[in-house]
């Protein structure tokens, strides 16, 4: 089975902080719809640069059961998101310097970048993230 990973903020949505502590997560649009249609016909992972407690904290908001594995800084300290060391066949984020870091390797078209939540682009199409990761993944 394909493996997705999906980078965290900015990707999936953003958590909700009162007083300085996570008490929710706020989803883009079309994002748990999109999971639950990806997670049918792959294995997803998340993958965040921020350390484990953090990335704990957000899965207890409805986020971990979309995900088969999940990793964060802890475990995986790296200067770009190499989907090798995962053994993923695209990665999914809104950063564009992975997929510019995957280009001496040859993997960029597996790299998906997508607008950040709440950025102009993403404000101007608010599913045009999801046209753009179904378009790239379910051609296979």
């Amino acid at each position: 089975m394909h493996r997705i990973a999906f980078d965290l903020d900015e990707t999936l949505g953003v958590p909700q902080i009162e007083n300085q502590a996570i008490v929710g997560f706020h989803w883009r649009p079309g994002c748990q719809d999109l999971l639950e249609r990806l997670g049918s016909r792959f294995t997803l992972c998340l993958w965040s640069v921020s350390n484990r407690r953090y990335l704990d904290k957000i899965l207890q908001h409805g986020l971990k059961r979309f995900f088969a594995e999940t990793f964060s800084w802890d475990e995986l300290p790296c200067s770009w998101k190499d989907i090798r060391k995962i053994n993923a066949d695209w990665l999914i984020d809104d950063s564009p310097h992975h997929s510019e870091a995957a280009r001496e390797f040859g993997l960029d078209s597996k790299y998906v970048v997508v607008p950040a939540y709440g950025s102009p682009e993403d404000n101007a199409d608010p599913l045009g993230w999801v046209r753009l990761i179904e378009e790239t993944v379910l051609k296979t």
